[in-house]
């Protein structure tokens, strides 16, 4: 609606003008007098200097100085709302920030992109660049960005997974916007109880848990969001990835887009038959826990421990939302043979079909400017950039960000080709089903090798893209 208010009133200025400069609108003016009358047409001639057009310039200047409007998508959480609040501040376009539920926010991008239309700046999600690109939704910033982004002050993961495609080209589509990683949260109290420190490797976590599972301290030990419905997106995918790459296992081959043999290594077994341990200390029901009831779980005092993404953080330390807020601590999710934890997070991208695409870039060269980001630090939101990440504005703004800043580096995303949601299907139906004691561990990681390596090959058969 701003914008056509806004070529609504353009317009009419548009046509005010017009009628105004032309004069005679009211009163005709001959082109050329009647030879028999020249001295009686001569006051219609100077008719328009007595209607001192120029005096209508401050309309027309007012005209081009209207600012643009700019809208940006994303979904709808305590950073979405944090970057509303920022964006007000931004002085040379009306910004308004459309936070749509999560569940809708995927269909919502992707439908606003199939009817060339919607909103001028949008947030994905690291996996849609591939499918973004490959359809021509998003332009490509490469050239903007080594002029105007100061590339190398970025984590290099970061700066890959939100915007570069494909991988490993260095053409860029989009900027971090918000950074994010799985963080450790869990009650302080009863570790300094039970004489425990933080985890420093997975199997020490799951001893931490089982002893409170055993425990008269609390019911659970840990939880998370195991979910593995579609509903869910990557939840699943996103909670063991990590401990597969840390068990020093691999999803696939980026190389030569090879599943079958690498997915299900004896490596990533030995990574599910853990999970399948750690779910076991966890509540009643638990295979199906979304965020929600994660963060439920740990704030009601039902379980000891989780690991979750630090977008959420804000939850946990919000007395009246969080009755444990006081008890709670922050630290790194643990490794094991080597130390790699999930990816979150989301980039900046400009719409192909923006109608604003100048006044679409100046926005992100303002948010992604070293004084913007460290407000943006200050209102809950995660920058990319190392400078801002070792700032104290960024590591006193919230009590899990000293955690973020050392997390942040050990970050690792999977696959953003444009087949990644047909990919996911399978991963995330049958890790669930393994956790959750209802598929053998190694039949859920061969049936997730066979059916990825099936999209694949079906996608790319002369191999993966040049």
């Amino acid at each position: 609606m701003h914008k056509r208010l806004f070529w609504l009133i353009t317009c009419l200025l548009v046509l005010t003008m017009v009628a105004v400069g032309c004069g005679g609108g009211a009163t005709p003016v001959p082109q050329q007098p009647p030879a028999e009358e020249p001295k009686a047409e001569e006051p219609k001639a100077e008719e328009p200097k007595a209607e001192e057009p120029k005096a209508e310039e401050p309309k027309a200047e007012e005209a081009m100085e209207e600012k643009p409007d700019l809208t940006i998508i994303w979904f709808a959480w305590q950073p979405c709302e944090a970057l509303g609040e920022l964006s007000a501040q931004y002085e040379a376009a009306n910004v308004t920030v459309n936070c749509v539920p999560i569940s809708e926010w995927y269909n919502t991008t992707f439908t606003d992109f199939a009817a060339q239309g919607g909103a001028d700046l949008v947030i994905m999600d690291s996996q849609w660049i591939g499918e973004a690109v490959v359809g021509g939704h998003v332009m490509d910033l490469t050239d903007f960005m080594a002029a105007n982004i100061e590339v190398d002050d970025y984590v290099p993961a970061a700066l890959s997974a939100y915007g570069e495609y494909p991988p490993g080209s260095q053409n860029y589509y989009g900027v971090a916007i918000e950074g994010d990683t799985q963080m450790l949260v869990y009650r302080k109290d009863l570790f300094e109880e039970a004489g425990f420190a933080p985890p420093q490797t997975w199997t020490e976590l799951l001893e931490q848990a089982q002893f409170f599972k055993d425990s008269d301290l609390i019911e659970n030990g840990y939880t998370t969001f195991w979910c593995g419905d579609v509903a869910c997106y990557d939840q699943m995918a996103t909670v063991w990835n990590q401990m597969a790459w840390s068990f020093g296992g691999a999803l696939w081959d980026p190389n030569t887009y090879q599943v079958d043999g690498v997915l299900n290594s004896p490596e990533n077994l030995a990574a599910l038959e853990f999970a399948a341990e750690l779910f076991k200390t966890g509540p009643e029901g638990s295979a199906n826990f979304s965020f929600d009831q994660t963060v439920g779980a740990v704030c009601s005092g039902s379980t000891a421990m989780t690991t979750i993404w630090f977008g959420f953080g804000a939850a946990f330390i919000d007395p009246d939302g969080c009755a444990e807020s006081g008890n709670l601590a922050f630290g790194v999710v643990p490794g094991e043979k080597e130390h790699v934890i999930s990816l979150g997070g989301m980039g900046l991208s400009v719409s192909s079909y923006t109608k604003n695409p100048d006044a679409a870039l100046d926005y992100i060269k303002w948010v992604e400017s070293e004084d913007i980001q460290l407000e943006w630090a200050k209102l809950g939101g995660f920058s990319a950039r190392k400078s801002i990440l070792a700032s104290d504005t960024f590591i006193n703004a919230t009590p899990y960000n000293p955690a973020f800043a050392e997390s942040y580096l050990l970050v690792k995303d999977f696959w953003n080709v444009p087949e990644y949601a047909a990919l996911l299907e399978p991963q995330m139906k049958y890790l669930n089903l393994a956790v959750s004691g209802q598929m053998d561990p190694q039949e859920a990681l061969d049936e997730i090798a066979i059916e990825q390596q099936e999209i694949l090959d079906e996608a790319y058969p002369g191999g993966p893209p040049q």
